[in-house]
């Protein structure tokens, strides 16, 4: 019967062997070879939100505002049209968000395109014509 020699590991490099002889029915304990200790960590790493979280696209046609409001409903959400900014105030209970989002010159306000789904407001304001 011929016998080969057993391969090498990695977990062999790692224990400090070294080529000696193993015999059968016997392990080696490695006195270096030490487990990894893992860290598990239970407290969130997410910070709280001061004000919602708002996304500003300016396209060559119009201009689309994408605004997350996740848990206010439609009826908690006020939006205050200015020539030159909106102001959006959102109030449900203790939580309040307001703010001011500025809006370009080149944009009509008047023709405002809201829609509002599963708590995100999109606000799309076409370009005026000839600018």
């Amino acid at each position: 019967m011929i016998r080969s020699i057993p391969p090498r590991t990695t977990l062999d490099k790692l224990r400090g062997d070294k080529g000696e002889k193993r015999q059968e029915g016997t392990v080696k304990k490695a006195a270096a070879f030490k487990p990894r200790e893992w860290i598990y960590e239970t407290k969130p790493v997410f910070k709280r939100l001061k004000g919602p979280l708002i996304d500003v696209f300016s396209e060559a046609e119009e201009v689309r505002i994408i605004i997350d409001l996740g848990g206010f409903k439609r009826g908690e959400i006020d939006i205050d049209i200015q020539p030159d900014r909106y102001v959006l105030t959102a109030l449900k209970g203790e939580q309040v968000f307001s703010e001011e989002i500025l809006i370009p010159k080149d944009v009509d306000p008047s023709t405002v395109e809201e829609n509002y789904k599963n708590g995100i407001l999109e606000l799309v304001l076409p370009r005026k014509k000839g600018c």
